[in-house]
């Protein structure tokens, strides 16, 4: 898995830089989500206290500084440096340099399946680009704060942050017992979506041939029957997947209620205010929603590794990529339409 992740992360090395800027930026603004329930929590003890409205009303508006910050600045500036940056050159970059790299290849072309290699290059690129989105857009912005966060339930509200750690080794271990139920039941299903997709692209490359021969019924029967296949297995795996998810959900709201329940009895005890209850209960969730989608990438991830590895494998086969994806690809500059001549021009 490593190895895989290091050849990932090697495709997109020009970015590396605007990829750890962007995953910054997506970091604060789930640090920034940490400090809302603070806000909240203030403004609620102020007023069980009774204490004065202009009081009450300068931390109403200082949250409300707050959120302007962390709800409209924060992710204008993350949207810029991801359209400046990644979101397009990147795919661009992944996508023209396999080109170039495979147009360079020394194979024969009518020595392999020139159909299943273009369903395994495009779906390729595809997933690989999800894979590096999904790590640093979701699992580094989300398990450092998660870390730090589970440190301070730990700090704060001990009794809270066991409660939280048990649920959530609870939650990890179900999943690693799924891995290994699952993960041979999506590989074969990216086999059979690769068989699919091949026929789907053998029709409309030979398409004038299928009609000519009066073959288009038993093309779209083939077709159906792949299709069919494949949507079957696929129901199968989900339905599976879904029985594993609903036990997992039991452990999550089972963790909710005990949080819920030590909560009241702090509060009742007069150790926690309400705010401090809120904030407790937001850093508790919150915690547990990171490891809900750690779990959802890593279920994603089990799904794409199987095209990925074939993505991979069919790059290797064209040869050595070399520097292929060593720097960014040149900026071609769009010709001026009234500059270009028409056909037959001389």
């Amino acid at each position: 898995m490593l190895a895989i992740v290091r050849r990932v992360l090697g495709l997109f090395k020009p970015f590396w830089k605007a990829l750890a800027l962007i995953s910054a930026l997506i970091m604060l603004q789930r640090a920034g989500d940490l400090l809302v329930p603070l806000f909240g929590g203030r403004v609620i003890d102020a007023m069980a206290q009774h204490r004065a409205l202009d009081a009450i009303y300068l931390m109403v508006g200082t949250a409300f500084v707050f959120w302007i910050c962390h709800g409209n600045i924060l992710p204008y500036v993350l949207g810029r440096v991801d359209l400046a940056c990644f979101q397009y050159a990147g795919p661009r970059h992944l996508g023209v340099g396999i080109l170039r790299h495979l147009l360079r290849s020394r194979r024969d072309p009518a020595a392999h399946d020139t159909a299943m290699q273009q369903a395994v290059i495009e779906r390729g690129e595809v997933v690989v680009t999800q894979f590096v989105n999904s790590l640093f857009r979701i699992v580094i912005p989300l398990v450092v704060p998660g870390v730090v966060t589970l440190g301070l339930l730990l700090w704060w509200y001990p009794l809270i942050g066991v409660i939280v750690v048990v649920g959530g080794l609870l939650d990890i271990l179900a999943t690693i017992y799924l891995n290994t139920v699952l993960k041979p039941l999506y590989t074969r299903l990216q086999e059979l979506d690769y068989e699919r997709q091949r026929w789907h692209t053998h029709a409309f490359r030979h398409f004038l041939a299928i009609v000519v021969e009066g073959k288009q019924r038993a093309t779209g029967d083939e077709y159906d029957q792949r299709f069919g296949t494949y949507a079957d297995f696929g129901a199968h795996t989900g339905r599976r997947f879904l029985r594993f998810n609903f036990g997992r959900g039991l452990i999550i709201n089972v963790t909710n209620l005990c949080t819920w329940v030590v909560g009241a009895w702090y509060v009742d005890a007069g150790t926690f205010s309400l705010g401090y209850f809120l904030a407790s209960l937001s850093w508790s969730t919150y915690v547990l929603n990171v490891v809900g989608s750690g779990i959802e990438v890593q279920k994603q991830w089990m799904e794409t590794m199987p095209a990925i590895k074939a993505f991979l494998a069919e790059v290797d086969a064209a040869g050595p990529l070399d520097d292929a994806h060593g720097s960014a690809p040149a900026v071609v500059t769009p010709v001026p339409a009234g500059m270009v001549p028409a056909l037959g021009a001389e």
